[in-house]
């Protein structure tokens, strides 16, 4: 497992390793915070300039995250399609 922050609400949430993330787009607005992945590997989110934007990503397991790192972490865990979210990855616990 490893413990992710929701930097939205501040929970701290242990995931599964091979929960999918998705890189975080530079225009991703943070107010917002969120996004959704389709069936075709396509994201759809909110930019800094107030547009829905959709582009092709390629999801990544959680596990191939450094500690620290921000990125939008499934909501359902392991599910390729479905609602992500911002979060940091904390480090291991010893």
């Amino acid at each position: 497992m490893i413990t992710i922050v929701d930097l939205k609400t501040g929970a701290v949430l242990p995931r599964a390793s091979d929960t999918r993330t998705l890189d975080l787009p530079v225009d991703l607005d943070l107010e917002f915070a969120v996004a959704s992945l389709d069936a075709g590997s396509h994201v759809l989110y909110r930019s800094t300039r107030g547009k829905e934007v959709s582009c092709l990503v390629h999801p990544r397991p959680l596990s191939w995250r450094a500690h620290g790192e921000e990125c939008l972490v499934a909501d359902d865990g392991a599910a390729a399609a479905g609602h992500y979210t911002l979060c940091a990855v904390e480090p291991a616990a010893d």
